[in-house]
């Protein structure tokens, strides 16, 4: 498991435990975080994780955490927590109403107007969201740039958003259908869902709009990875197919799909050396060399032989 994910999940868990007493712990906890000066996504990790996961808060309390998210222009990331509030049963018309707000900041005026209407006809006198109903009504959302808006893109698909992404990418498109770096990232989301044809459509619409190198290696590795699937399925008892999507799927940078490729092979296969020795291959590729080494290492205490110039060679492979 990723390092940084474990260094900011466990004291987040931790965070969990304390705040399902203690709303006041939460807050404590956030104003020694803030007096740290911490890097933006740590704040912004300890709030989506309490807003998200505390049963506890009620909606007052939630208000302000919700808008702290906003102020930071972590406008999905706020929809999200607001989602997963009213999942757990905490609900406001003002916290709608602050739905409708992200919407509109995501460039999603219908749904932004939708949204504040229902607040406004749950809470018909509240003045906020009489004036925010007026301005939604009376403006539309300044549009940026497509290259401000792919930068948001992609930093959504590097926060593990894909949906949230796609829609930005979507938004792109629909001005420049052949925005080639939007249809890559486009290919990129849907080679992330598995859904290898249309990742090929993408990667060969991107590449006919701007004829890049990364884009015909990209869909090369597609094409690897959809013969590697006919291979497999002629063939599952054979390591070959398994290896082969493996690897062309940490080409390009799916190193979790690579790996769940190689357990898919292990099941069929169990103890294939091959297999075993390539979990330690797309380890390394990820930038987890110690993560590698301990799986050789407990390789080799488990009996498999292991040639000390293989295990060499695997740990100095270049990511």
């Amino acid at each position: 498991m990723n390092r940084l994910f474990l260094a900011c999940l466990i004291p987040s868990l931790l965070l969990i435990l304390s705040c399902e007493r203690d709303h006041g712990a939460f807050l404590k906890h956030i104003e020694r975080l803030k007096e740290g000066n911490p890097e933006q996504y740590r704040l912004v990790y300890a709030y989506s994780t309490y807003l998200s996961t505390s049963r506890k808060i009620n909606a007052e309390q939630a208000l302000p955490l919700v808008l702290e998210l906003i102020s930071m222009r972590k406008y999905t990331e706020a929809r999200y927590c607001i989602d997963n509030l009213e999942h757990n049963g905490i609900f406001s018309d003002d916290l709608l109403a602050l739905r409708g707000l992200c919407y509109f900041n995501e460039l999603q005026p219908e749904l932004a107007l939708a949204e504040v209407e229902k607040a406004y006809a749950g809470d018909p006198d509240n003045e906020k969201i009489r004036a925010l109903l007026d301005q939604f009504r009376g403006e539309k959302p300044t549009v940026p740039g497509p290259e401000e808006v792919l930068a948001r893109a992609v930093k959504l698909l590097e926060d593990q958003m894909p949906e949230a992404s796609d829609a930005l990418l979507d938004h792109i498109l629909s001005g420049e259908p052949a925005h080639h770096r939007a249809l890559y990232y486009k290919g990129f989301i849907r080679a992330m869902r598995e859904e290898y044809d249309s990742a090929l459509y993408f990667m060969t619409f991107a590449r006919s709009a701007e004829p890049l190198e990364e884009y015909q290696e990209m869909i090369d590795a597609i094409g690897i990875v959809l013969q590697a699937g006919e291979q497999i399925s002629g063939s599952p008892g054979s390591y070959n197919g398994y290896l082969r999507k493996s690897q062309a799927l940490a080409s390009m940078g799916l190193f979790s799909r690579a790996q769940e490729a190689l357990s898919a092979g292990l099941e069929q296969i169990p103890g294939n050396r091959n297999l075993l020795l390539a979990r330690a291959l797309v380890w390394v590729q990820a930038g987890e060399r110690e993560t590698a080494a301990r799986y050789l290492d407990e390789l080799e205490n488990g009996g498999i032989v292991i040639d000390p110039s293989l295990r060499q060679s695997i740990l100095q492979t270049q990511q």
